[in-house]
């Protein structure tokens, strides 16, 4: 059985991120079929106490059957996390969320209260997440990480001090910064627009002496909160110009061949990065395909797009 196992439990979402795959694919809000809240725990008891899971949307907290489905992956001691970007998470969703005592909880922040609403296109969006962080780490069990997370691009390079600053005061135990996650024109050769998920961008050039000015400013806190400080990756200057504005190269595996991608209506798909479908769906668990689908994919080398895949860096703990 796969090791983890990520959950898209639904494409609904209150917000509209600008760099949200979902929305530059056109499955945001799309109004295909989900799983049911008995399919899901029906799939739940295929693995042993101890599976990782990774909940996520869209914004799982839509669903009116979540807690229903998180408290049954708890009962059936399965580790989770859960991915939201907390606009609705006002206090008495949150006290119920901790006390089922998940793994984490991963609060989308990316910017200071003008650049996060405007990423996301709600107005308030970034009062009810901050509110919603100090509410969980208040109210949080023993064994339970809260977490950040601020997509890194172009638009908030400038601005990273503040949102660790905000993370931190809120009360976090985790600020995690991610490299944005993109294609350019000719990186996926041989793929259609339908089997990627990575969305192709073309942004202006990032200004990495900016970036690592921002960077540098975050690591000279050191010591100042017990909130930690993390990058995925932490990339040299060299390393940052080439995943912004040149060619990342791709070497090595893939990380992925133990990992489950679950899309919301119960059908497998190949990774993270790529569409194509991938040994059936939880109603007809065909472990053999998977393999057989994700092996397939990276025969003669890994699709260059592979080289901005964010699984194939790990979260490095600065501080």
């Amino acid at each position: 059985m796969p090791l983890n196992v990520m959950m898209e439990l639904t494409w609904r979402c209150g917000a509209g991120c600008s760099f949200c795959y979902l929305g530059r694919t056109g499955r945001l809000n799309s109004r295909g079929p989900e799983l049911s809240a008995a399919d899901l725990k029906a799939f739940l008891r295929r693995f042993p106490a101890g599976t990782r899971f990774y909940f996520s949307g869209g914004e799982p907290f839509v669903r009116k059957d979540i807690f229903e489905i998180l408290a049954y992956a708890s009962s059936h001691g399965l580790s989770w996390g859960v991915n939201t970007n907390g606009l609705r998470l006002p206090l008495s969703k949150i006290k119920k969320l901790m006390s089922l005592r998940p793994a984490y909880v991963i609060f989308s922040l990316h910017g200071p209260a003008a650049l996060h609403d405007r990423l996301l296109g709600v107005t308030g969006a970034h009062k009810k997440v901050l509110a919603a962080v100090k509410a969980a780490a208040a109210q949080k069990k023993p064994g339970t990480e809260i977490i950040t997370n601020c997509v890194i691009s172009p638009a908030n390079a400038a601005l990273l001090p503040a949102v660790y600053l905000e993370a931190a005061r809120a009360g976090a135990d985790r600020a995690v910064f991610e490299h944005l996650q993109f294609l350019k024109k000719g990186e996926a050769p041989g793929l259609s627009a339908a089997d990627l998920l990575a969305p192709r961008l073309s942004p202006r050039r990032l200004a990495v002496r900016t970036l690592e000015r921002s960077i540098n400013r975050i690591k000279a806190l050191r010591g100042a909160f017990k909130t930690h400080f993390e990058l995925r990756p932490d990339f040299s200057r060299a390393e940052l110009e080439r995943y912004y504005n040149g060619t990342p190269r791709v070497s090595g595996g893939c990380p992925l061949l133990s990992t489950l991608n679950v899309e919301p209506d119960g059908r497998f798909r190949t990774c993270v990065l790529y569409a194509a479908p991938a040994g059936g769906t939880v109603r007809a668990f065909d472990r053999a395909g998977l393999l057989k689908a994700k092996r397939r994919l990276v025969k003669g080398g890994l699709p260059r797009g592979c080289a901005r895949c964010c699984h194939r860096f790990p979260i490095e703990r600065i501080f």
